[in-house]
């Protein structure tokens, strides 16, 4: 079969998860959304202890196409059911500055009823040059690859509640992984410089349970209200499995490629991870706007064979992604913001059961996905933000064929806090 889609624009009750996301409100509350790994660290010698949670009450009138994004070739799961009200996301961490060059940063997680997470657990050595306006970093644990803030904060304790598509699509979420990277920084007040390359295990999506190590590279700019930033990433994959099955259960791993080839189907070849951002914040341009506009992509650019029990195919991908937003502060602790979505692919598969294999996987039920969202939201305090958002989605229906269009609403609350030792 060849299919070039032409691109067009058993678990713990939502009251407990609830009930933790109450306790984790009142009890601590995580300062900073760790992004990059360069953020998370006090300015001076000492600690820094943080928590943060985000709990979301989503109503919709069936299953959001989001939740399984049908068509794309992802892990397969059924994904994470957003409805009614549930603990979206909860991170308790700790940052240590040991010295002016070295440091320290663990940070745990939670999602809804999934067991809690390690998110980050990294040291990194830091060198400034004498009286210049640069720096080095070499960091070493278990991170997220720079990607710039943009990128990289998407989806993460972001302003809007649902993960951006293009994301979803190209690295099913956040990127964490284990690895080094070192980066270069240069902020003369007026310009900011950044450059980042890594060398990371591979063993997340879109990576595969085994394959060489993953080369990254990113670099940024800004000037004044303009930030830049670029990414790429090369990986390996070797037999990266996928479920087939219609009745798995959400993971956050790929199913093993097992030598039945039981309920997966498994790709093995290479995968081209490229992603850009441009962010305009008119606080600090000349005319002083109320305003940030910004514009993000993703593309995942794959090639290689997908096999399963019941056929092997050679198989190429194009799959695209990125997402428009714009927030304005209306008044005093008062925002509003509007962010449009698209996703889309152009795929083939060809070779002995090519067909079957295209239905097992998804990729035969494949539509663009789309996603329209308005958003109000109102911050009576520096740590706490209450929300509101209306959206529409539209994409593969999660089961059938053709297209399926979903209207939602959401109420968000978001509470950060931390404490800095020798703080006042």
């Amino acid at each position: 079969m060849n299919s070039s889609p032409t691109p067009s624009f058993p678990t713990p009750s939502r009251r407990s998860e609830a009930a933790l996301a109450v306790l984790l409100l009142c009890g601590c509350g995580l300062a900073h959304a760790h992004g990059e790994a360069d953020d998370a660290l006090p300015p001076e010698p000492g600690v820094r202890l943080s928590a943060a949670a985000a709990v979301t009450w989503l109503d919709s009138n069936k299953e959001l196409p989001s939740q399984r994004l049908r068509g794309f070739l992802l892990q397969g799961d059924s994904g994470t059911d957003r409805q009614s009200l549930a603990l979206e996301h909860a991170t308790v961490g700790a940052a240590w500055r040991i010295n002016d060059m070295l440091g320290a940063e663990l940070t745990v997680g939670k999602h809804g009823s999934d067991t809690a997470h390690v998110e980050s657990a990294w040291v990194q050595a830091r060198h400034d040059a004498d009286g210049a306006d640069h720096w080095w970093l070499l960091t070493a644990g278990r991170q997220r690859p720079a990607l710039g803030g943009t990128l990289g904060q998407g989806g993460h304790f972001d302003r809007f509640a649902l993960m951006p598509l293009a994301k979803q699509m190209a690295t099913h979420g956040d990127w964490m992984d284990d690895g080094l990277q070192l980066g270069w920084r240069q902020d003369t007040g007026q310009r900011r410089l950044s450059a980042d390359v890594g060398l990371w295990a591979g063993r997340v999506f879109p990576g595969g349970d085994s394959g060489p190590v993953v080369p990254t590279v990113h670099l940024g700019w800004g000037q004044g209200p303009w930030q830049v930033d670029g990414f790429a990433g090369w990986l390996k994959p070797e037999r990266r499995g996928s479920s087939v099955s219609s009745n798995a259960g959400h993971s956050h791993t790929a199913p093993e490629c097992n030598a039945t080839l039981k309920d997966v189907a498994c790709f093995t070849g290479r995968s081209t991870l490229a992603g850009a951002s441009v962010v305009w914040a008119g606080a600090q341009s000349p005319v002083a706007l109320p305003l940030m506009l910004s514009a993000s992509g993703w593309l995942r650019d794959e090639k290689g064979s997908l096999e399963s029990a019941n056929g092997l195919g050679q198989y190429r991908a194009q799959n695209r992604g990125l997402w428009l937003q714009a927030l304005w502060d209306v008044a005093p602790r008062w925002q509003t913001g509007v962010r449009l979505e698209r996703a889309w692919t152009t795929q083939s598969l060809s070779g002995p059961g090519a067909s079957l294999l295209a239905t097992e996987t998804g990729l035969s039920a494949y539509q663009p996905a789309s996603r329209q969202t308005v958003l109000l939201a109102w911050q009576p305090s520096e740590r706490i933000t209450l929300s509101a958002e209306l959206g529409r989605e539209r994409a593969a229906a999660a089961q059938g064929v053709g297209s399926s269009t979903v209207n939602f609403a959401a109420l968000r609350l978001v509470a950060r806090t931390d404490w800095l030792s020798g703080g006042e």
